[in-house]
């Protein structure tokens, strides 16, 4: 079964690693919407699902699960760098899964400082994408970019929960957002009402963005609340 799915998964259609970096090398990606839709209708909609279940379940729950989380994204870094390795040493795959599996264990005893990394590319993307959105020079995006990355990468040390619930909540609403997207795109009545409107207004998309990551934000941190305060209770008894 699980053959028959990586097979549906390779059959035409590529996997998000590969449809962004084919198409989007900008981090101020929700501002551009052609490169963004051509990227997205190159995703296999097994990919769609994920991108879509998997942003749900961070902006909904994404603190309680953060470390899982954290592992997870260090693996997927981890197979970044091993592409870009292999590319000289051969052996693609094993590269990969090493660096990955490398980059998974060295996140655990070092959380801390991976939800800085993880927190910085996050303040990364959300200034890149502020800096293209409000900015007259959007070209130089790689400024805000790093901005962004400095301010949330130190706000990691400061205010750990916070970043967290920032960084799944964004990630996790992008994540979900695009999935939507991508799985709509496969709609053939809906692609060209899709890209006319999103095409003709460069602040939708990073609209759809923040509202999804402002509703995670705020359930994560109802939630967070609530358990703060039922331990509080247990404590008293």
């Amino acid at each position: 079964m699980l053959n028959n799915v990586l097979m549906l998964a390779q059959d035409g259609k590529s996997s998000p690693m590969e449809a962004f970096s084919g198409t989007v090398a900008r981090l101020d990606l929700l501002n551009r919407p052609d490169e963004l839709l051509t990227a997205l209708s190159g995703m296999h909609i097994v990919w769609a699902s994920v991108l879509v279940v998997v942003g749900a379940l961070c902006v909904l729950n994404g603190y309680r699960w953060h470390k899982w989380v954290i592992v997870i994204c260090a693996f997927l870094m981890g197979l970044v760098l091993g592409k870009l390795l292999s590319q000289q040493m051969g052996q693609s795959r094993i590269v990969m899964a090493a660096i990955g599996l490398l980059f998974a264990v060295a996140a655990t005893p070092f959380l801390r400082f991976a939800v800085a990394i993880f927190g910085g590319l996050t303040g990364a993307f959300i200034g890149a994408n502020a800096w293209s959105a409000f900015s007259d020079s959007p070209d130089s995006h790689l400024a805000g970019a790093a901005m962004g990355f400095i301010a949330m990468g130190m706000a990691a040390f400061l205010m750990y929960r916070l970043v967290i619930v920032l960084f799944t909540s964004i990630g996790g609403g992008a994540m979900a957002v695009l999935g939507i997207l991508t799985l709509m795109l496969h709609v053939p009545t809906w692609e060209t009402a899709i890209r006319s409107s999103l095409e003709a207004n460069n602040m939708l998309l990073p609209l759809l963005v923040t509202v999804t990551a402002v509703t995670g934000l705020v359930l994560q941190h109802s939630s967070i609340k609530g358990a703060d305060a039922e331990a509080e209770e247990a404590a008293e008894r």
